[in-house]
Order: structure tokens, then C-alpha cells, then sequence
């Protein structure tokens, strides 16, 4: 067992609860947001701290893997993370970049 686990979790803040029903709704919904990250990067813990918070399951992309680089290049214009990939089903997707603009976006489209 790794000694710093039960550390890490004293850092970790506690998700919102919610009832099965409202955040299977909410999952619904995150199932379309994929977030690229580096796993050190102080802003990306920033953004996965707001994650947890909010009890959000949004995928994560390890940016420093070759198979999400490129997508986040080639689709997002930069190699830059934070970076939150919002899929539209009726709209282009978008590419939403700097942690504060995507924990904003979180907390304004899924605070309880």
C-alpha cells in the first residue's frame, strides 16, 4: 500500500451529495466533457480538486500520452492544459482552456 494514499486524502475535498436519480442526471450529462491534463500541473489539480468537489465523473486525458496529444492539437488548436473538451450534439465542439474558465463553466452548469 502506498504510505502517501491516505495523505493525498486529506486534501481531497468531499464530493456534493446528491440522490442516485440527480446525479445519474448529472452523469449524463459529464459523459460528453473530457478534460486533458498533466497529472503534476498545479493548474490541472486545481481543475480535478473542483472536479471531485462538484462530484463530477468527467473522463480524464493524460495529455503527456501520445494518443490524446494529438487530438488535443489537431482538434484544439494547442497543446496546452488544463483543457476541457465539450462535446455539442448540435453545435461544433468546443475547446475550453485556463483553469479558471473551465472551473467557472463547471461550477455555473452543475452547482447544486
Amino acid at each position: 500500500m502506498n504510505p502517501f494514499a491516505a495523505l493525498k486524502n486529506l486534501f481531497l475535498p468531499c464530493p456534493i451529495q446528491r440522490t442516485p436519480a440527480q446525479q445519474h442526471s448529472i452523469d449524463v450529462h459529464t459523459a460528453e466533457l473530457k478534460l486533458y491534463h498533466f497529472p503534476v500541473c498545479p493548474y490541472c489539480l486545481k481543475v480535478r480538486w473542483h472536479i471531485r468537489k462538484l462530484g463530477l465523473n468527467i473522463e480524464l486525458r493524460n495529455a503527456q500520452q501520445a494518443e490524446h496529444q494529438q487530438p488535443l492539437r489537431q482538434e484544439g488548436g494547442m497543446e496546452q492544459v488544463p483543457c476541457l473538451r465539450i462535446h455539442h450534439p448540435d453545435a461544433p465542439t468546443e475547446w475550453l482552456y485556463e483553469s479558471d474558465a473551465i472551473i467557472h463553466y463547471l461550477q455555473q452548469r452543475f452547482s447544486a
